[in-house]
């Protein structure tokens, strides 16, 4: 088939052109620029192709399908020319065409990959960024707020103090930390200052109760010590961290207030107070009871009375078991004082056990548990706000629930009694190396302490200006 001739080829000539057929021919403007080659080798549509030479030799380069519809795909006529002018340009400035395509087309690909890689290294380094905020989130989440703190210092203590010293633990946090100050309890540890300890701290003191107030703090500062060393602890059963730096609670100074060391009821006080603290509005059968029968014991600690079970009591025998702690959180030393109970104490107990005799301790209120350390110091507060505290026209000066045990030493001491015989009944200065090696039978100071709490009970009935009918329960009356 004879060939075209380098003529301006148009649409016609194009789409006229059969299978097998000479190539189309176009030359491109200037000299040198290449030409336009259609070929159409079978029923498809003609190819077109861009044609130059380089070193003496003809190189095509194929730019597409011409498009004889406009159904077909392809390119149209003026589409391939403004394709093969391109190439022309490049010829112009590059020469070799074809490496210069090959080789855009290779930077293309290595710009490609090296995006891809740019692309696929941010999202590691997203997902990276992702997985150390999702850490933070949850080792931020893992650390422990200041209540969190505080409770798991009451948990630590469970083992070592004993259940009345975590019970009052329990409701300092509950009445001094929580209730007030929930907003700072919910803090993280690791972000209280000492202004946050002043705001829990100053509220106690200002309200006169001082010496609480520096037992706060000594709790707190318990705590923050429990938090710095508990994380590394081996067998720790809280899965918090608190990442303590300091305990802000040694920062914070209180006062050193020591308690009234010489408050002692006066006859007439001692007096007024047995006689009507059972009518006082806010005290209830019970509390009023359990005054009169640590009265009646010789002042008893309070405390230790308070804690007592029906089965420390032996009404036959004429006795009370308490039992006395010294030592941190008052497990480090126990030991058993055994009580007499005069006929007065007996009947007071009588008139418990008509309440609480269904119940497994005598002094509770509630049925669940002994009387807390606090209850006594309020009800006494009720007693100091009644009409009952005035004296002769003059009200009471205030006293605490421990007040009544030196009223009754400073009372067995104007009538008498011996420093010794007092300390005996008190359990007062039983501690040394003699007593706890050697004189440590509660029941062989018993014969003792009977003589001092029959010497007692004739100077109490003085006091209340009683007939003296009470009288100790013998040791003949004791279970055999």
């Amino acid at each position: 088939m004879a060939g075209n001739g380098s003529k301006t080829v148009n649409d016609q000539k194009v789409r006229g052109m059969t299978p097998g057929c000479s190539p189309l021919v176009e030359s491109l403007p200037g000299r040198g620029t290449g030409a336009l080659v259609f070929k159409r080798a079978n029923e498809s549509s003609p190819a077109c192709y861009y044609r130059y030479h380089l070193a003496g030799k003809q190189v095509l380069i194929k730019l597409g399908v011409y498009r004889r519809t406009a159904r077909e795909v392809g390119f149209t006529l003026p589409e391939l020319r403004d394709q093969a002018a391109a190439m022309a340009q490049i010829a112009k400035a590059h020469g070799d065409v074809k490496a210069y395509l090959a080789q855009q087309e290779e930077d293309a690909e290595a710009a490609r990959i090296q995006n891809e890689r740019a692309v696929e290294s941010a999202r590691l380094k997203a997902e990276e960024e992702a997985r150390e905020r999702h850490h933070l989130a949850e080792v931020e989440a893992s650390r422990g707020t200041f209540g969190e703190l505080f409770l798991d210092y009451i948990e630590s203590r469970r083992e070592k103090a004993t259940a009345g010293v975590v019970k009052e633990l329990e409701r300092l946090y509950q009445t001094n930390m929580l209730a007030p100050h929930a907003s700072i309890m919910a803090m993280k540890a690791r972000d209280i200052r000492p202004d946050h300890i002043l705001a829990i701290l100053n509220p106690i003191w200002d309200r006169g109760a001082k010496v609480q107030a520096d037992r706060m703090r000594s709790f707190l500062a318990a705590a923050f010590n429990h938090g710095l060393r508990a994380e590394n602890a081996v067998g720790r059963s809280s899965s918090k961290s608190y990442n303590l730096v300091n305990n802000p609670a040694m920062l914070v100074a209180v006062e050193k207030v020591s308690a009234p060391a010489t408050r002692a009821l006066s006859d007439a006080e001692l007096r007024k107070f047995w006689g009507t603290v059972e009518t006082t509005e806010g005290v209830g059968p019970v509390m009023a009871l359990l005054f009169k029968f640590v009265i009646a014991t010789g002042g008893q600690r309070i405390f230790n009375v308070c804690q007592t079970t029906w089965d420390d009591y032996d009404l036959e025998a004429g006795t009370v078991r308490l039992i006395h702690r010294k030592g941190r959180g008052g497990q480090a030393m126990s030991r058993p004082h055994l009580v007499p109970l005069t006929e007065r104490a007996v009947a007071i107990l009588k008139q418990v056990r008509e309440i609480n005799g269904c119940h497994p301790w005598p002094w509770t209120t509630t049925g669940k548990q002994h009387i807390v350390v606090s209850s006594p110091r309020h009800a006494i507060a009720d007693w100091l706000k009644s009409e009952h505290a005035i004296i002769d026209g003059k009200k009471t000066p205030s006293f605490s629930p421990r007040d009544l045990r030196r009223t009754c030493a400073q009372l067995m001491q104007r009538h008498g009694i011996s420093d010794q015989l007092s300390d005996l009944l008190q359990a007062h200065g039983q501690t040394g190396v003699a007593n706890i090696h050697y004189r440590n039978s509660p029941e062989a100071a018993l014969p003792e302490k009977r003589r001092a709490i029959e010497l007692f009970e004739r100077a109490l009935a003085k006091v209340l200006r009683e007939q003296q009918t009470a009288k100790v329960v013998p040791l003949s009356r004791k279970r055999k």
